[in-house]
Order: C-alpha cells, then structure tokens, then sequence
C-alpha cells in the first residue's frame, strides 16, 4: 500500500521550541520525528510515501536530498493550505497514488500493527478506518465511542476518564472522499459523513505507547523516551 504523511501543518502549539523548524523535522536524538516515522511505514512494506506539505516546504525538501530513499518520497506541495481532508484529497487528484492508502499524522507515534490494520480493512466493506488508542486520560483528546468495529461518534475535548482516542494514522480508499474540493477537515466534514453512513471502521491498540508531538511537554517526553532507549 501508499501512504500519505501529513506534514503541512504550521505548529503553532509548538513555536516556542520548535523556532519554525516544522514538527516533523524536530530532533529527537540523532534523528528527527520523521525519520521515525518512515522508518515504522518501512517495516510494513509501504512502497511508496507521499509527503502533504505546505508550511515551510523548502526544509523537507532539504531532508529528502540527504535521503538515502529520495525515489521512495514523493513531496507534493499545497500552495494554499487545504485542512486534513483537503490535503489528502489534493495528493488523491494531483498524483498517481493507489487506492487503499494509508494517511499518519506527521506529529503522532503509535504501536500500531499497519498490516494487521490493513488485513481487517480489506475483509470489510468499509470506505476509511481510523486507529484508536485506549488511554487513562482523554481530557485532551476528542474521544472515539465505536462498537464491534464501527465508529458510532466522536466526543468533544473535555471529557475526563479513561477512553478511546484518534492515535492519528487511517486507511481510506479514494472513493471516500467523493464530492468533496478545496479545504476542509477530516474530523468536522469528512468523518461525520462517513459515520452517518457506517462507512468508517475502528482498529483498537490497546496498551500503545501513544503520543501526540503537538506541545513542548510531549517533545520534550518523546526526547526524554529516545535517550531511555
């Protein structure tokens, strides 16, 4: 399968660390998150990565010319930025990518099992499917509420207690995202549709070393994590 990793976002959350140098690029030891990233894409036999870029472009494509892989990524470039889904849905209409495809979160780390993830996708007759990770805290999180495999809702950030998070990494096939142009959001557009449909599937990890890269606390935790290692 192809993957999308999405990297155009601007990082505010994290400017006071970050000093516009975009998420995925931040060091975390001798490497930077992205390094992490496809390095998990490889071990599950991804033959072909596309990168969403927008904020700060000209830094990845400074990574990709050190890339002992370069042919392997495939940077595309939004010239205005298009929100989650319209990023997806630009690389869908302006590349040769296959269908079904996974899309990560170019902030977010997972234990997550891709080809065990693929494997129940292609079993079922679902248009997308989103990994949930079950945490302690979901106060910072939108929460998933799923039953037997299928999402049912998302609950707004606030809620506390234990639950089921977004751990940022899906599949789609192409065809969930017709109708759709120009900008929006997965979560607010695309995922309520897809839901009132019972067109998109849950793949729980339990017990996941989760995190999301998107404030100085969790960099400086992944950092923290990396020299542990």
């Amino acid at each position: 399968m192809n993957s999308i990793i999405l990297v155009g976002g601007f990082g505010t959350r994290l400017q006071s660390v970050s000093k516009n140098t975009p998420k995925a690029l931040m060091p975390i030891g001798k490497k930077v998150l992205l390094d992490l990233l496809i390095e998990r894409l490889l071990k599950f036999d991804v033959n072909q990565i596309y990168l969403s870029l927008h904020y700060n472009p000209e830094f990845f494509l400074d990574y990709l010319k050190g890339f002992k892989l370069e042919n392997f990524i495939t940077p595309i470039i939004e010239s205005e930025p298009q929100g989650t889904g319209g990023a997806i849905n630009y690389i869908i209409k302006n590349s040769s990518i296959t269908s079904p495809f996974f899309v990560i979160n170019g902030d977010s780390l997972s234990d997550i099992n891709l080809a065990q993830m693929a494997a129940e996708f292609d079993t079922s007759n679902l248009k997308a499917m989103i990994g949930i990770s079950g945490v302690e805290k979901v106060t910072r999180y939108s929460t998933v509420i799923e039953q037997d495999g299928l999402v049912l809702s998302f609950k707004e950030k606030g809620i506390t207690g234990a639950g089921w998070i977004n751990n940022g990494h899906y599949i789609f096939k192409k065809e969930a995202f017709d109708g759709f142009s120009g900008a929006f959001s997965l979560e607010k557009t695309l995922f309520p549709r897809l839901v009132q449909n019972q067109e998109l599937g849950s793949f729980k990890v339990t017990n996941d070393n989760f995190i999301d890269m998107g404030i100085p606390e969790d960099y400086e935790k992944l950092c923290k994590m990396n020299d542990e290692k």
